[in-house]
């Protein structure tokens, strides 16, 4: 089947000549990171069809194949101080955003990072914060799997990775994702007065049991500040503002 390049003139119509599209790249966050080192303006986008090497938090790998999902990183230079948890948590409610226009349903938020669909991880987003003598500039990156792997995933990711629909017939699907989260970021962060509730409805974490730093914890709330309440198996309260929780899912 011939490969289909993404449309970089559609992109850049909707999303401004800064846009910059690649069909390959090692990590579309990476590109950000050089482009605001050089001055590059806020909401400086790289698109890609495709990631070598990208990542996820932490030291985790961030699997990226070619055609079937689209990654893509924004530059920002907020003008206030900000919190990296609520920069995250509203990259999570545009893409839930945009995903919905491409109708997917089934769609929820697991704290902090990740967008599930019907149980399995179909999105990550990773926001990293860099000061230099620009200035201090944010790169916030997003992966998406829009559908399933020609020759399905790596064995090691079938249990917990899934696609955000089965099946297409349009085009400009990967197009269409990377336009959606970029207006709808846009727009959120011009106006955060829905953020916490969107993301709350879409948290389907809360009454869960979830592993955190080798406790078997339940998640019992979901703070203003994005920071996530669980409970001890003895009753002690605790308070998580970054980590990394875990579904039974992802341990198998």
């Amino acid at each position: 089947m011939k490969k289909v390049k993404l449309n970089a003139s559609y992109i850049q119509r909707h999303c401004g000549d800064t846009a910059c599209v690649f069909e390959e790249v090692t990590s579309t966050n990476e590109i950000i990171k050089a482009y605001g080192r050089q001055g590059a303006p806020a909401w400086t986008m790289a698109v890609a069809a495709a990631q070598t090497a990208g990542r996820g938090r932490g030291d985790h790998s961030f699997y990226s194949p070619a055609e079937t999902g689209v990654y893509l990183s924004v530059l920002l230079r907020p003008h206030e101080a900000f919190a990296p948890a609520d920069m995250t948590a509203t990259a999570a409610v545009a893409a839930v955003d945009a995903m919905k226009e491409l109708g997917a349903d089934g769609l929820g938020i697991k704290w902090m990072n990740d967008v599930y669909r019907d149980g399995k991880k179909v999105a990550g987003i990773l926001a990293e914060c860099v000061e230099d003598a620009t200035g201090r500039f944010v790169v916030l990156g997003i992966g998406v799997n829009l559908l399933p792997p020609r020759e399905g995933f790596p064995e090691e990711l079938t249990h917990r990775a899934g696609s955000l629909l089965e099946s297409t017939r349009d085009r400009f699907l990967r197009e269409k994702m990377a336009i959606g989260f970029f207006r709808h970021l846009e727009k959120r962060l011009q106006n955060s007065s829905g953020v916490y509730a969107a993301y709350r409805q879409h948290l389907f974490l809360l009454g869960q049991s979830v592993r955190y730093a080798g406790d078997t914890v339940t998640v019992t709330d979901l703070l203003p500040d994005f920071r996530l309440e669980v409970t001890l198996p003895d009753g002690t309260v605790k308070y998580l503002d970054s980590g990394e929780v875990s579904l039974s899912t992802d341990l198998k």
